[in-house]
């Protein structure tokens, strides 16, 4: 396994999508420029542990999901976390099915 910069700049634009962020939004909120921001999500460009680090905190995720694309716990809650009840219990029955078919 390695560090793909790539899938991980994806995984962080879907984050920041997902929270509604534009790169303008999530460059301030870590101390970076915008441009900064669209390089690392092309994966064009490589950053520090700590940016990481911060980019995980704010986008509520982990660093092996961002890293290394493993899902956690945490993870499934934030996806799930404004969703009603009835939604949350669908997508449960959704993920359940998924998995007992592969």
């Amino acid at each position: 396994m390695y560090y793909d910069l790539e899938m991980s700049g994806k995984r962080i634009r879907g984050l920041r999508e997902a929270k509604g962020y534009t790169q303008e939004k999530l460059a301030e909120e870590i101390g970076m420029s915008q441009k900064t921001i669209a390089a690392i999500e092309k994966g064009k460009k490589g950053t520090t542990i700590d940016t990481l680090v911060a980019i995980a905190d704010v986008l509520e995720s982990s660093l092996d999901y961002i890293v290394g694309g493993k899902t956690t716990s945490t993870e499934i809650e934030n996806l799930l976390s404004g969703l009603s009840a009835d939604k949350k219990e669908m997508a449960f029955k959704i993920l359940k099915g998924i998995l007992e078919n592969i």
